[in-house]
C-alpha cells in the first residue's frame, strides 16, 4: 500500500515536472524579451485590475458554492476553501482540488453535504457555463465581427458542444449513479456498504429533487456563475489590452470562447500548466492571430489566479 502510495506521487511530480517544461519550452518559443515586454506593458495598474477582477470572479462561483450548499457555512469558508481547491487542481491531476475543496468544506458541515453542494455547484457550472458562452458568441456577433464566417461556426458548433458535459452529468444523476457505484463496491468485496447505500441514496434523490425543491437557490447558483463568466469574459479582455494586444472586442470575445472551450479537452490531460498556454496559443493561431499573443494573455492570467487565489486561501491558514 505504501508503494502504491510513494508511486503515485512520484507520477504528480513527473506530470507537473512536465508541465512546467512544457511552458518554458513555449515561453522561448515566442521570446523571453517579447514574454518580459508584455509584463511591463500591464504594469501596477494592469496587474492590480486584473486581481480585482480575479476576486470578483471567484467570490461570485464560491457564493454559488454557497447558495448549492444545503448547509449553513461561512461565506470565507466557502471562498478560501474554492480557492484551495482550485489551487489544487492546477499541480494535481485529475480535478484532485475537488477532494480537497470537499474535505475542507466538509471539515465545517460534514462531508455529506460537503459533497452534496460541490456536485450541484458542478452540475448547474456545467449549463451556466454553456450558456454564457453562447450570450458571448451572439453579442461578438452583434457587435461587427472581424472574422471569418467559417471560424465563427466552428467556435460555435464547438460551444453547442458544450452543453453535452452537462447532458453527461444529467444522465448520470437521474440513473443513479451514486447508489450504483457503491453496489459496485459492494459487490467487488467492499465491506459496510449498507450506510455508505443509505447515504449514495439520499444523494442522488436530493441532486434530482434540487431544482423543484430549491428552485430559488437554484437560479442563484446558475446566475452568480453566468455573471462570473463575463467577469471572466473582461479580465481577458482587459489583460489583452494591458498586455499591448489591440484585437477589437468582437475578435477577442471569439478568441475568449475558444480559449475556453478548448480547457474541456485541457481538463482530460493531467498537467494543467503549458497544457492550457499552448491551447491558447493555438486557439489564437486558428482565429489568425498572432499565436504568442494567446499564449502570454493565458500565461498572465495563470499568474493572475495563482496570486488571488492564493490570497483567498491564506483565510484558511490564518484560522
Amino acid at each position: 500500500m505504501a508503494k502504491k502510495s510513494l508511486s503515485g506521487r512520484i507520477i504528480k511530480i513527473l506530470i507537473f515536472i512536465f508541465s512546467l517544461a512544457v511552458l518554458f519550452l513555449l515561453l522561448r518559443h515566442i521570446g523571453f524579451d517579447k514574454v518580459a515586454d508584455s509584463f511591463v506593458k500591464v504594469g501596477l495598474t494592469g496587474a492590480a485590475v486584473l486581481l480585482l477582477c480575479g476576486f470578483i470572479e471567484n467570490g461570485s462561483d464560491a457564493l454559488a458554492l454557497s447558495f448549492a450548499i444545503p448547509e449553513k457555512i461561512s461565506f470565507i469558508n466557502v471562498f478560501s476553501s474554492n480557492c484551495i481547491g482550485a489551487l489544487t487542481n492546477l499541480i494535481a491531476p485529475w480535478e484532485a482540488g475537488e477532494v480537497v475543496k470537499g474535505g475542507l468544506i466538509g471539515k465545517k458541515i460534514g462531508t455529506a453535504p460537503a459533497i452534496k453542494g460541490i456536485v450541484l455547484w458542478n452540475y448547474i457550472f456545467k449549463l451556466s457555463k454553456a450558456w454564457a458562452l453562447v450570450v458571448i458568441l451572439l453579442i461578438s456577433f452583434a457587435a461587427g465581427p472581424d472574422y471569418t464566417t467559417n471560424q465563427f461556426w466552428v467556435v460555435s458548433a464547438a460551444a453547442a458542444l458544450g452543453f453535452l458535459p452537462f447532458f453527461g452529468m444529467m444522465i448520470l444523476i437521474k440513473s443513479n449513479i451514486s447508489v450504483k457505484v457503491v453496489k459496485l463496491l459492494k459487490l467487488l468485496g467492499k465491506k459496510n456498504c449498507d450506510d455508505m447505500l443509505k447515504k449514495a441514496e439520499e444523494l442522488d434523490e436530493s441532486m434530482k429533487q434540487f431544482k423543484k425543491e430549491r428552485p430559488g437557490d437554484y437560479w442563484a447558483v446558475f446566475f452568480i456563475q453566468f455573471f462570473a463568466r463575463f467577469v471572466s469574459l473582461a479580465t481577458f479582455i482587459a489583460c489583452a489590452k494591458f498586455a499591448g494586444f489591440d484585437y477589437s472586442f468582437s475578435m477577442l470575445s471569439l478568441a475568449y470562447c475558444a480559449v475556453t472551450l478548448s480547457g474541456y479537452i485541457v481538463s482530460l490531460v493531467p498537467a494543467k500548466f503549458g497544457v492550457s498556454e499552448g491551447a491558447g496559443f493555438l486557439m489564437f493561431s486558428f482565429l489568425g492571430l498572432d499565436g504568442g499573443a494567446g499564449l502570454l494573455i493565458t500565461f498572465i492570467l495563470r499568474i493572475k489566479m495563482i496570486i488571488a487565489m492564493g490570497i483567498a486561501s491564506l483565510f484558511v491558514v490564518v484560522k
